[in-house]
């Protein structure tokens, strides 16, 4: 405002209170009869004190839930206040935006900041998670198994902990790592590091389309596990690399059988190298030379990929030329189709 101050920024609070979220449940104080079942989260952002109101799905509603009152830093009407916490604790009565609601519970989480305890695992809202991921990817993508083509973004039939990290950031999900994690875990139940398209559909799917219908989905599992975040890497990281592998492979293949005239210079250039040696073998650093005398450099880490690739058993101080060409023109087109 024109001659006011803007206020300053608490800065520490900014950097202390990030990604803390309380959140409540509350319903409408007087509702009209078709909106008696209706049930509200309330979410209170401890590092800019904005609100958010949010409509969980409920089946046979028979009205469009989601986003109920937009982030943002509002005025308790009844107060005539910007919101505190404790405006939002069970019993408690609100209005915003012309709607009175009654407070009626907190979640774990809350209920531990707000008795000062300090908490032993980060906020997740799971339900508030698979909620947002069902809605937008079911507007794009009808068919689940679509929906895991979207989280498996190398379509290698598995979702590691890095690609659901980036479809939830896409989703608007900026969590920290740790809660990353926990949301992963829930997917997988093998406790294995990935979540296979099966686990996928058990934790995304409705109770009426999994198997057990009697089942019920498994809560959010709070207690700290330290081996299930050395297992998510490991297979992260063995994802990693067989992606590495795989392109470097087809990187070779590429140029040796789409450069015409390469593979017999190659073979001339190594047959000279070897003139003398009782076999016909070379080093993989004689190898990469051979392919830089042609002009094609590729990095030796690279290329050693490759030659495992096509012959896992390999000595990388003595390779067999002529026996590694036939096996990159055996498995060229293979690599070519993987993609």
């Amino acid at each position: 405002a024109r001659g006011g101050k803007v206020p300053k920024k608490d800065f520490h609070k900014l950097m202390a209170e990030d990604g803390k979220i309380l959140r409540f449940t509350a319903k409408f104080l007087d509702p009209n009869p078709e909106d008696i079942n209706r049930r509200f989260v309330f979410s209170f952002h401890l590092f800019d004190d904005s609100v958010a109101i949010h409509e969980p799905p409920q089946r046979n509603l028979g009205i469009v839930t989601g986003k109920f009152l937009e982030k943002g830093v509002h005025l308790h009407g009844g107060t005539g206040t910007l919101f505190k916490p404790e405006d939002l604790l069970p019993g408690k009565v609100v209005s915003v935006f012309n709607h009175t609601f009654e407070m009626l519970d907190m979640d774990e989480y809350t209920r531990r900041h707000m008795e000062g305890i300090p908490p032993d695992y980060p906020s997740v809202d799971l339900h508030a998670v698979v909620e947002k991921i069902r809605e937008g990817l079911r507007q794009q993508y009808p068919l689940v198994r679509d929906i895991f083509r979207k989280f498996d973004r190398d379509h290698n039939g598995v979702i590691t902990l890095d690609e659901m990290d980036e479809v939830l950031k896409k989703f608007g999900f900026q969590l920290p790592r740790a809660e990353v994690l926990a949301v992963f875990r829930h997917f997988d139940t093998a406790r294995d590091g990935q979540v296979s398209y099966n686990e996928f559909c058990d934790a995304l799917l409705d109770e009426d389309y999994t198997v057990d219908t009697l089942k019920r989905k498994p809560p959010l599992q709070t207690a700290q596990d330290p081996d299930f975040a050395s297992r998510t890497s490991d297979k992260t990281i063995q994802r990693g690399e067989m992606s590495r592998v795989r392109r470097a492979a087809r990187e070779v293949s590429d140029v040796l059988y789409k450069k015409v005239g390469l593979l017999s210079k190659l073979r001339s250039q190594l047959a000279r190298m070897t003139v003398g040696r009782p076999q016909k073998v070379v080093s993989s650093e004689e190898f990469r030379y051979a392919f830089m005398q042609t002009g094609h450099v590729f990095e030796l880490a690279d290329l050693e990929r490759a030659i495992l690739f096509v012959m896992p058993e390999a000595d990388l101080n003595a390779i067999p030329f002529v026996q590694l060409f036939e096996g990159f023109e055996a498995c060229y087109h293979d690599l070519a189709s993987i993609r």
